[in-house]
């Protein structure tokens, strides 16, 4: 049930496709829905704290923003492009470490840097760039990052990000940055679309990651679980951002290994449910391999903590998410 190329093959790569309304896509199901047995409504749980379909409250149908990220995430992650051996990988943890901390400075949302480094790493594994241009580059892939994710007004202007950098100390004005974000938009091949795993889970949280017949320890859900489980989400997204093993994974199959790394984290049971393979496209033997990357590479940098049972506001703590 996993998405892929042949599931969705889009023809022209560039043409439009307006995105459809919630009642449109609605009438479409509408036959569908019909032809379900009663037996099969009944047996799918409900989605625990979900109030209100996203779809309804957007006035769209969302499936179809997760049907473009499976069409688009090819284009700046994918195995094929998976290049472990390139030459600047032993300093990519510093690079990430860097940008994430400019990024904070800067107020940026998370997925903003996400994306910012999904551009780097498209630009680094296929050309050999100097050294004396990483800080520029990254800076630049930054900026570039901002201004097609945040408002406009969230956009850090280049004056303050040549201050906060110590680009101007290395003698960089205005120009000549803008010069380095002209050659990251030319690298990229000016395609700015891109899908991280952190993109994916929104979706995947927005629809409901937890169910009414789920248990946490042993007992009934508690108000805050969904909360739990996107902190867990989050942190488990930027803790495999640090490691470019984990691009050797779509980004929606490690984003729904993801999902099931934050469940069993949570001590959730099951730990995998129809519903989700429903959602995410895949059974828990297709992300089987992932997970156990996730949950070792967890377990590497926080040694003891995936073996005991973690309270979830433990994973909310500044302490424990700066260590990641």
């Amino acid at each position: 049930m996993k998405f892929t190329n042949d599931h969705y093959s889009r023809g022209d790569s560039f043409m439009f496709k307006p995105i459809k309304s919630w009642e449109q896509a609605h009438e479409e199901l509408g036959s569908i829905e019909v032809t379900m047995s009663d037996s099969s409504l009944s047996s799918m749980a409900q989605p625990f704290g979900i109030t209100e379909s996203i779809d309804q409250s957007l006035g769209m149908c969302t499936e179809d923003l997760f049907i473009d990220m499976c069409e688009r995430q090819h284009d700046y992650v994918s195995p094929r492009t998976y290049t472990p051996d390139a030459s600047y990988i032993p300093y990519r943890r510093y690079l990430v470490d860097w940008m994430s901390d400019v990024g904070e400075q800067c107020d940026l949302h998370t997925t903003t840097v996400h994306v910012s480094i999904l551009f780097l790493d498209k630009i680094f594994r296929s050309r050999d760039v100097p050294r004396s241009h990483w800080q520029l580059m990254a800076t630049a892939c930054l900026s570039i990052a901002a201004k097609y994710e945040e408002a406009e007004e969230n956009c850090p202007p280049i004056p303050d990000l040549l201050r906060l950098t110590k680009l101007r100390d290395a003698g960089h004005t205005s120009l000549t940055f803008r010069e380095g974000e002209v050659e990251v938009l030319r690298h990229l091949g000016w395609k700015l679309r891109a899908v991280p795993p952190l993109h994916v889970l929104g979706y995947f949280l927005s629809k409901g990651a937890v169910f009414y017949e789920d248990t946490w320890q042993g007992r009934t859900l508690i108000e805050k679980i969904p909360k739990y489980i996107k902190k867990y989400a989050d942190f488990f997204c930027n803790l495999t951002l640090q490691e470019y093993s984990f691009q050797q994974y779509l980004p929606t199959h490690l984003a729904a290994a993801i999902l099931l790394s934050s469940r069993v984290a949570l001590q959730i049971m099951p730990r995998w449910r129809p519903e989700l393979t429903l959602l995410t496209g895949y059974e828990e033997t297709e992300i089987s391999g992932a997970f156990k990357h996730v949950w070792s590479y967890y377990e590497e940098q926080f040694p003891g903590h995936g073996a005991r049972s973690i309270s979830p506001r433990s994973v909310v703590q500044k302490d424990f998410l700066s260590q990641a």
